[in-house]
C-alpha cells in the first residue's frame, strides 16, 4: 500500500472520529458533510472505472473497493500496471 493511500485512510479515520466524538458540533457536522460528499464522488468513480477494474484482472471486488476508498490513486496504479503489460 502506497504512502498516499495510508495518509488517505488516516484522514478518513480522523473524519469519522470527529463525527463520532463531536457529532453535534460544527466540526462534526462538516466532517459528516465531507464524508458524504466523498462517498458520492467515489461511488461515481467506481461506476465510471468499472470496466477498467474488470479489465485489470484479479479480484474485481478488490479493485472496486480500492477505487471506492482511494479513487484516482488506485485508478492511476491500474493504468500504470496496464501500460506495463503492453
Amino acid at each position: 500500500m502506497s504512502a498516499a493511500k495510508k495518509v488517505l485512510l488516516a484522514v478518513y479515520a480522523v473524519l469519522v472520529a470527529i463525527v463520532i466524538v463531536q457529532g453535534d458540533s460544527t466540526a462534526g457536522v462538516w466532517s459528516l458533510r465531507l464524508l458524504s460528499i466523498l462517498v458520492i464522488v467515489h461511488l461515481i468513480e467506481t461506476a465510471v472505472y468499472y470496466n477498467l477494474c474488470k479489465a485489470a484482472g484479479g479480484s474485481l471486488g478488490k479493485h472496486l473497493l480500492n477505487v471506492f476508498l482511494f479513487g484516482v490513486l488506485h485508478v492511476s496504479e491500474l493504468k500504470a500496471a496496464q501500460a506495463n503489460k503492453s
